[in-house]
Parts: C-alpha cells; sequence; structure tokens
C-alpha cells in the first residue's frame, strides 16, 4: 500500500510537471546583442522564463529598421531596444517600411547607456571627422540625434559628414574592422573590442546630455492587453534576472553568459558586466523607467525629427500597468 501510495504521488506530480509546461505561453522576443540585452539572457539561461511558466524564444536583430518593421507586423511580442525607437515609430519618423499603423508600448525600463565615437587610429578629435564617413544604426532613429547633438558642439552640421546605417554594434565594429568608416557610435561589450584592437576613443557622447532612457522593453499594446498575465510574469522574471546579475557572488557566472550570448571573449565582456551595475549605463536596480531620461529623448526627437512636430508626453509611450503588477508579486 505504501509503494502504490508513493507510485501515486510520484504520478501526480509528474502530472503536475506537465501540465506546467503545458500551460507554458510562448514570447518571440527581439533585441539588440550586447550588453543591455543581458537580463533576457540571464533569465533564458538561469531558467528564470521558465519558472514563470514563459517560453522565450531570442532572435537578435542586425538592425532597428529590421526590429521595429517586425515588431509592429506581430511577428515578434516583445523588443529590446532603444525608447527612441518606440517614439519614432509611434509618431511617423520611423525609417523601415511598415505594414500598418504602430501601436506599440514600453512595458518596463532598463538602463541609460555608453555610446563612444570610436575612430580609426589616425583620427584624434571629432572635429577631424568633419567629411568623412560614420557607421550608425539608422540616420533617423536609435541614437543618431545624440551623435547628431554632439557633432553640432564640435562646429559639424548635419550635412558635414555621411551618415551609414550600418547596424547594430557588432556590424558597426566590423565596417570599422572593414575600413568601411571613419568612425561609429559603439557601445560596450564592444567598446572594449575596439580599444584593445587601437582604434581611437574620440569621447563617450551620452553623458553630456544629462539623463537618458535608452534601453526599455516594448511590446504591441494590443498583444501586451490581450496577454496581460504572460507579460507581467514575463517581467516578473526579468526583475529576478536583475536581482541576480546585481548579486556580486554572480559577476563570473554572468561575464561568461554575456560573452557565449554576445560571442566575446569573456575578457571584453568582464567590464561590461561591471557597467551594468554601477556607472552611467547601469541597470536600474528594479528595471524602473526614467521619467527625466524619456523627456531628453523627446526633446532630441522634437529638435530633429521629420517631420518636425510637438510629440506626447511620457503617458503616450510608457505604460506602468504591467511592470506594477509583477513588481507587486
Amino acid at each position: 500500500m505504501i509503494v502504490k501510495s508513493i507510485a501515486a504521488g510520484v504520478l501526480l506530480a509528474l502530472a503536475g510537471v506537465s501540465a506546467a509546461y503545458a500551460q507554458q505561453q510562448n514570447i518571440e522576443v527581439i533585441l539588440f546583442g550586447g550588453t543591455s540585452s543581458l537580463p533576457v539572457y540571464v533569465a533564458k539561461d538561469k531558467g528564470f522564463f521558465e519558472r514563470e511558466g514563459v517560453n522565450v524564444n531570442i532572435t537578435p536583430t542586425p538592425n532597428s529598421g529590421f526590429q521595429m518593421s517586425n515588431l509592429i507586423s506581430g511577428k515578434f511580442n516583445i523588443a529590446g531596444t532603444a525608447i527612441d525607437n518606440l517614439i519614432a515609430y509611434m509618431e511617423g519618423q520611423g525609417t523601415a517600411k511598415i505594414d500598418r499603423e504602430p501601436d506599440l508600448i514600453t512595458i518596463m525600463g532598463l538602463s541609460s547607456t555608453e555610446l563612444t565615437i570610436v575612430a580609426q587610429p589616425e583620427y584624434k578629435s571629432i572635429a577631424e571627422l568633419k567629411g568623412k564617413e560614420i557607421a550608425l544604426d539608422s540616420p533617423t532613429t536609435g541614437f543618431a540625434f545624440v551623435l547628431r547633438n554632439v557633432l553640432e558642439k564640435h562646429g559639424i552640421g548635419v550635412n558635414d559628414t555621411k551618415w551609414v546605417p550600418f547596424g547594430g554594434t557588432r556590424e558597426r565594429l566590423a565596417a570599422l574592422r572593414d575600413k568601411k568608416a571613419a568612425a561609429a557610435m559603439i557601445s560596450e561589450p564592444f567598446t572594449t573590442q575596439a580599444r584593445t584592437e587601437g582604434f581611437s576613443m574620440l569621447g563617450e557622447i551620452v553623458s553630456v546630455l544629462g539623463p537618458y532612457q535608452a534601453n526599455v522593453q516594448i511590446a504591441n499594446r494590443p498583444w501586451a492587453k490581450a496577454n496581460e498575465d504572460t507579460v507581467v510574469r514575463y517581467i516578473r522574471a526579468m526583475l529576478t534576472a536583475i536581482d541576480w546579475i546585481y548579486d556580486p557572488a554572480n559577476k563570473a557566472e554572468a561575464i561568461k553568459i554575456l560573452a557565449a550570448h554576445a560571442k566575446i571573449p569573456e575578457a571584453a565582456a568582464a567590464p561590461s558586466v561591471d557597467g551594468v551595475t554601477s556607472g552611467q549605463s547601469a541597470i536600474d536596480r528594479k528595471g524602473a523607467i526614467n521619467p527625466e531620461g524619456v523627456r531628453n529623448v523627446i526633446a532630441l526627437r522634437e529638435k530633429y525629427g521629420q517631420p518636425q512636430k510637438k510629440l506626447g508626453g511620457l503617458d503616450k509611450y510608457y505604460d506602468a500597468t504591467w511592470y506594477n503588477k509583477a513588481l507587486a508579486k
């Protein structure tokens, strides 16, 4: 009888596990490979998504146009991106063709960023880039207006350089290596690689703006509303990952995770892991949005975006509904 009882208990337990897996919700996530995506990598590799009953499939994006057009079309559910990309497409200022009216919303914040102008070794100042080609993701979205703001401060107008879209940071570093550009905006973990390879570091360009909201998690609003519990569980897993990253005991493993996903040496990943827990590009301890940082993004887009227009406030681009429910639990 005891044996039968144990066997029955095991079967019930297995049935419960099977039911839990059967109830798992699939989420298609597209993101830029690099330091800003570390919480997603950790939540995936450490089983935090699985524990919350969601199965996350990660797709790295080659550029923001591909990311945003495919998110808007519904191929992907959530994107890790710059909030400027969301604002641009919501306001009709995006560069990629889209097949429907976008209805995007930010579901949680993450961090600001560091962006360094990295140049071929012969260039020693930003002023020397006048008339040269600069590699970036897109000429009108992402961090393009941060670059434009800094170039203007060095006497370089929008028509004084040629901006060439190459895609994400990895692709921009490749453009430098292939000598297809004189300079590029590079972020970690690829800044460290560029430095060790002998490229010139001409200065970090985000810090001059003050608070700046860079990396966020966004979704199609109708999908998020229809899948509220799934979105809450996704955010909850992300918050668990952020807690895990901030634990010093996990630093060595975090370096391995970032190196594996970014496909870089662990030595190059180490400074990036330090940077996500301290300094300018640190992940917000609670994954919160920075209202002042968003206002600075909006101010740049109002100044440089085309067609020029008055944009909305934070509430137009961010809804705390899902985040607050995740935080409460």
